[in-house]
């Protein structure tokens, strides 16, 4: 049956409403129209041009597995983009777990921890020291330096307010730096001095 319009001059609304109905082509229309549109949007915040490829990849097959759960009402980039964000944010994530769990690897191997070490490598080894602090001081250091996220971001995942989650930022770097020394302690204070000033 042949369309009323070729797809390429149908709307991407248009297209993904065709999509949401089953048109594998309307689909493909719309990953040609957005795949370097995305790659710009995605380069920045990954590290190489190989991974923002494979981002776009595998934002393109998120979509078209999902597709039926697109809202009409919306505009298709937004949902594009806004899923495109969270992978990113995903596989940004996983890659900081990976970091730090292969700096704590390498520096468990290594006789003297401040040998040779840079700041980064030597406040990598304050991982385990702070798993000893358990709880939630644990959890907000691991949210904060591990993960990248603000304070607000924190307050929201652990359900404390702003303020509550300085205090315990505070409390876990302070305990952190009485249980790892006078090396790890100075590593610790330059990651504090980077981070949030706590309440006065």
């Amino acid at each position: 049956m042949a369309d009323l319009l070729p797809t390429e001059r149908r709307t991407d609304e248009e297209l993904a409403r065709e999509a949401r109905a089953g048109s594998r082509r309307s689909f493909e229309e719309l990953a040609l129209r957005y795949k370097r549109r995305l790659f710009v949007y995605l380069r920045p915040r990954l590290g190489s041009d190989q991974d923002a490829e494979d981002m776009v990849q595998e934002t393109f097959l998120k979509l078209y597995r999902n597709i039926r759960n697109y809202d009409p009402d919306y505009r298709f980039s937004t949902w594009l983009y806004t899923s495109a964000g969270r992978l990113a944010i995903s596989s940004y994530r996983k890659r900081k777990v990976e970091e730090a769990r292969s700096g704590m690897i390498a520096e468990a191997g290594s006789p003297d921890p401040e040998a040779g070490a840079d700041a980064a490598a030597a406040a990598s080894g304050l991982w385990n020291a702070a798993r000893t602090l358990g709880g939630d001081q644990y959890r907000v250091l691991w949210l904060r330096y591990g993960e990248d996220l603000s304070v607000e971001e924190i307050a929201a995942v652990v359900g404390k307010t702003r303020l509550a989650v300085r205090l315990l930022l505070h409390r876990a770097r302070t305990n952190l730096m009485k249980r790892a020394g006078p090396g790890p302690a100075r590593a610790a204070s330059k990651a504090a001095a980077v981070g949030e000033t706590p309440p006065g």
